[in-house]
């Protein structure tokens, strides 16, 4: 399964505390692959759902808890499954992503 998952900056989480990077890490031990995207990096092109994103992988580790892979331009509906995890404030870019999103499931359903 391809796993795409929106979050504030990996880099700036709170490791002991934040509870995307324990569904992340739970998801790769499962071996699932895993899409690394941040929110601003969603966009519509030509009618099309996608993410500046990169593989990542994740590690249990206090000092070195991921890797990510090199960024390109993906189109959101070639994953299986999106998780959008991210700190408030609620405002129109938060919407702008659910749009997007929406976008992208919608394209999964025609296909």
């Amino acid at each position: 399964m391809k796993l795409g998952v929106v979050m504030d900056p990996i880099e700036t989480i709170n490791f002991k505390k934040d509870s995307t990077l324990a569904m992340m890490i739970e998801a790769q031990d499962k071996g699932h692959e895993i899409f690394y995207m941040t929110p601003d990096s969603l966009f519509i092109n030509s009618g099309v759902a996608f993410s500046n994103m990169a593989n990542i992988e994740v590690r249990n580790d206090s000092s070195n808890w991921f890797s990510l892979g090199e960024t390109s331009p993906m189109n959101l509906s070639h994953l299986d499954a999106i998780l959008m995890r991210q700190d408030p404030p609620f405002n129109s870019e938060y919407i702008y992503n659910t749009y997007v999103l929406e976008m992208a499931s919608l394209s999964l359903i025609h296909i």
